[in-house]
């Protein structure tokens, strides 16, 4: 019993969140782009950020049932609102770069409303299942992580800025992804958010950050299964930095292609690969023969990016293969097109509506596997621009042993942007457990080993090459195996398992 002057104990509240929901999710939302930014982020601001949409969405008021999950899903509209808006505004200046001037900004506002929905779509949802704090600490990851892998799938997909990308400034956290994906990574760090911002599970809250941290320092310290090659190829990555309106230039063809063979001169002689740029070769001009002529030696290659045309006028986002005095049959055309960017429904283009990049005609998706064997070098799988951010998608060949990644990121200056890109090329390397090379036009180019760890790096608007010895290591992940399975797997036993309990709760309360 209570003593006569004692007094039951407040509930800790925060009046203002409560008195403004919207704003304040909003203006958490904010906040992300202090975790996507150039360079080191803040992993920690993701604690704020969630902890105030998680507040705000647990505590709105339960005055009729289509009310509160009506009001949920304008919660969760309001943060991805102001979620993506601050992590993807840099989007509009490739709108720019061809003539489009301002209209990006409403191009780029349609894009985040759009992404927005999945935001909402994912309170609703959580806001529907809750019964009790507990269920609804579990829902929120849950159905953050699925309409995280919804919007990397419907339409094509835009799996930009995935919540575990954040983790990847968490020492060691990242490393898990050999395992369960970037998906998965997610699914961690938001559940381990949730527990932490209830006091009656913060250990378990703790123990959920710290598990993958052991798993990252055991395996990143200790672990010593890789495969180390006896000959490891030598490459060279060049980076040109040309900026994109000049590379539009055709009267700068002859500028750009110049600099290009400048920076692809050799001082010792040996096997080379030499590694340019996506679009490194203008398609437009007949710069092949002559990059083939430059070429001095029988077992070096250059390694380009092109755009192909066939006779029947198909277009492909290419890459090609150039030895000394001949050019090789083996390409690969880019299979995952950017939506506007290289192509757009025939329905739109009736309408007037144009890809940024120039030309009418829209890209043609590729069909040729990704692997590339070369007499004389070992085997390594390509991916051109936006196809490395889909996980699970990068490998057609588990005994290829590195990846190669070129793009060009001159379309977005020196943004936020390039440093995303960046960030999802590190998971890759995580999950595949294979070293990447990744050649960018005007930034960021780097060699990246297993670990997802930047060896060695060529900041934006720096002119020059690195030259190295590929692959590091690597080894066969259990991601490699399963992709995407192993994630949505957990997601669904752990969804089956909360509503189990979820009913058992229900019953007790009757019984009560």
């Amino acid at each position: 019993m209570l003593k006569k002057n004692s007094q039951p104990a407040k509930k800790f509240e925060l009046p203002y969140l409560k008195k403004h929901p919207k704003t304040s999710v909003f203006i958490a939302g904010l906040l992300a782009k202090f975790c996507f930014c150039k360079g080191r982020t803040l992993p920690i601001i993701a604690l704020l950020i969630f902890y105030v949409l998680l507040y705000v969405l647990y505590e709105l008021p339960h005055n009729h049932k289509s009310t509160t999950l009506k009001r949920a899903f304008y919660i969760g509209l309001c943060f991805g609102m102001s979620f993506f808006g601050s992590t993807l505004y840099w989007i509009a200046g490739s709108f720019e770069c061809v003539g489009f001037g301002h209209y990006g900004f409403i191009a780029v506002f349609v894009l985040v409303v759009y992404l927005s929905l999945y935001t909402g779509l994912t309170c609703y949802l959580t806001k529907q299942f809750t019964r009790n704090r507990i269920s609804f600490i579990i829902f929120f990851p849950i159905f953050w992580t699925i309409c995280e892998y919804l919007r990397g799938w419907v339409f094509t997909g835009f799996p930009w800025n995935l919540a575990g990308y954040i983790a990847y400034d968490i020492p060691y956290f990242a490393q898990i992804a050999d395992i369960i994906g970037a998906y998965g990574v997610s699914f961690l760090l938001v559940l381990s958010i949730s527990l932490i911002t209830y006091k009656k599970t913060i250990i378990y809250g703790a123990c959920t950050l710290l598990i993958p941290v052991l798993y990252g320092v055991y395996k990143v310290e200790y672990y010593d299964n890789y495969i180390i090659p006896e000959h490891p190829d030598d490459i060279v990555i060049v980076q040109p930095s040309i900026r994109q309106i000049d590379k539009m230039d055709r009267h700068k063809s002859d500028e750009n292609l110049e600099r290009h063979l400048d920076l692809s001169k050799l001082e010792a002689t040996g096997k080379r690969l030499i590694i340019w740029p996506e679009a490194g070769i203008d398609c437009r001009t007949n710069d092949q023969g002559q990059v083939s002529e430059s070429i001095e030696q029988d077992d070096v290659f250059i390694i380009t990016g092109i755009d192909r045309m066939e006779q029947d006028r198909t277009l492909f986002n290419s890459l090609k293969i150039i030895g000394k005095d001949v050019i090789l049959p083996q390409t690969y055309d880019k299979r995952h097109l950017l939506p506007f960017g290289e192509f757009i429904p025939e329905f739109l283009m009736d309408l007037g509506v144009r890809k940024l990049i120039p030309g009418v005609i829209n890209y043609s998706s590729g069909t040729q596997s990704r692997a590339i064997k070369l007499e004389g070098f070992a085997q390594f799988d390509v991916i051109i621009c936006y196809e490395v951010v889909f996980p699970g998608e990068v490998v057609d060949d588990p005994d290829s042993q590195w990846i190669l990644n070129i793009t060009n990121d001159a379309w977005f200056g020196d943004s936020d942007g390039p440093s995303q890109h960046l960030k999802a090329v590190c998971f890759r390397a995580i999950e595949e457990g294979k070293a990447i090379a990744r050649c960018a036009n005007n930034g960021i180019s780097c060699v990246i080993d297993c670990h997802g760890q930047v060896r060695a790096k060529l900041d934006t608007d720096v002119v020059g090459r690195i030259e190295t010895r590929m692959p590091l290591k690597y080894h066969q992940t259990f991601f490699s195996t399963c992709k995407n399975s192993t994630i949505l797997i957990v997601l669904l036993l752990t969804f089956l398992f909360t509503l189990k309990r979820k009913r058992r709760w229900r019953s007790r309360r009757r019984e009560v």
